[in-house]
């Protein structure tokens, strides 16, 4: 798909997505993206399998990233695609999510060259995480993740305000999880989705992950936001703990009652404008599913998770995955 400007790319870093992994691909192709790219590391529920021949139909680029060593996988993957895919590192455009963002952009015609058109004078764009509760589902009821949950927070608070990025890659040495890092120039730009000027300062620091500097008044999810998918339902949610973590981070953050599990599911609202990419979400997943071996492959994915879930998630283990209420983690990393 051509635009006027130029090649737009969204990467992500998937371990064991198979459930998923149609519908953010048919939702990121909706959006209007010429470029999906997806790394993957260990997968063991054929999410590469799944990959690789949608990789042979057109629909997207796949990079397996195995050999990652004592680094951070995710960390590893994005240096790579940077380094070895072209239509990353030369992209005049590039969207960095993880499996369970979705974009949900307000301007337009809600595609993402209407958000381009609002960036396009600045190095990146910081969108603001939309966190999106378990709506209320105990177990993974099926469907898709857009149409299962609908309930998140009525408004972005500051303690929860991390944000990914769209940027200009050729205009940045390197990708970190959140933000492109270190600009070829001292006075690199970037806005919020509204297109307002915020502090870049950030982008010049490896370890921050979150816009400190930023003006407060200008955290808002106006213009577009991303739809974070992080809770699900209770089962898939406590699974990530058996899954692992890209970022090596470990720890608490992905037990019931954690800090970040009471700050992200708080489902105080209703919000389905996502809902309007529907139609043709559904229309893309059922041409995939035309496919006899990516159906296959699908099918095999859902009956991975069925066993994985019966397996892992007896009482024992979730008990052990929930924090008593009262003495609630205090110190797991939300991010």
């Amino acid at each position: 798909m051509s635009s006027r400007f130029g090649t737009r790319t969204v990467l992500s870093c998937m371990r064991n997505e198979g459930l998923f992994l149609l519908e953010w691909v048919a939702f990121y192709g909706a959006l209007g993206f010429d470029n999906l790219v997806v790394i993957t590391n260990d997968c063991t529920d054929g999410t590469d399998l799944m990959l690789d021949r949608m990789q042979e139909m057109g629909l997207v680029t796949h990079l397996r990233n195995n050999a990652y060593g004592a680094e951070s996988p995710q960390i590893f993957g994005l240096r790579k695609a940077k380094e070895e895919l072209p239509i990353v590192g030369e992209a005049d455009w590039l969207l960095h999510v993880d499996s369970d963002e979705f974009l949900n952009i307000f301007h337009g015609d809600h595609e993402i060259d209407d958000l381009i058109e609002v960036a396009q004078d600045f190095d990146a764009c910081a969108i603001a995480w939309r966190p999106f509760g378990d709506s209320g589902h105990k177990t993974w009821p099926g469907g898709t993740v857009l149409e299962n949950f609908i309930r998140c927070d009525k408004k972005p608070f500051w303690n929860n305000a991390f944000h990914k990025a769209l940027f200009q890659p050729r205009k940045f040495q390197g990708i970190h999880v959140h933000m492109p890092k270190h600009p070829l120039r001292p006075d690199a730009r970037q806005c919020n989705a509204m297109g307002e000027e915020i502090d870049a300062a950030a982008l010049y620091t490896a370890a921050h992950e979150r816009h400190r500097g930023m003006d407060r008044a200008k955290l808002t999810w106006e213009g577009a936001c991303l739809n974070h998918y992080t809770i699900k339902s209770e089962d898939l949610f406590l699974l990530k703990n058996d899954r692992g973590d890209g970022a090596n981070q470990g720890g608490t953050k992905r037990y019931l009652n954690s800090t970040f599990h009471r700050r992200y599911n708080t489902n105080r609202r209703s919000d389905s404008s996502i809902l309007r990419h529907m139609p043709e979400v559904s229309e893309r997943m059922g041409e995939m599913r035309a496919d006899p071996l990516l159906a296959t492959l699908e099918q095999a994915a859902q009956i991975w998770w069925d066993n994985r879930r019966d397996r892992v998630l007896t009482p024992e283990r979730i008990a052990q995955w929930t924090l008593p209420v009262e003495g609630a983690d205090t110190s797991a990393k939300a991010a």
